[in-house]
């Protein structure tokens, strides 16, 4: 999945790619370890709620440790 994420993909995009349907187990169970672990970096840190939210692997990110 962190691969997937190397380019910023929505909450939608990461689901389906992993075949999950239930939008709270994905959020609290994979989603949010994460982000809390800086695998994934938010697009939009300001605003974690936001619609327009994408996702993307700290791989990416050359500035992260």
């Amino acid at each position: 999945m962190l691969e997937y994420c190397i380019e910023p993909r929505s909450r939608v995009e990461i689901q389906e790619f992993m075949g999950l349907k239930d939008r709270e187990y994905f959020r609290l169970e994979i989603l949010n370890p994460l982000i809390q672990e800086g695998k994934l970096l938010l697009t939009i840190p300001e605003k974690p709620t936001s619609p327009n939210q994408k996702y993307y692997s700290h791989l990416k990110d050359p500035n992260h440790v």
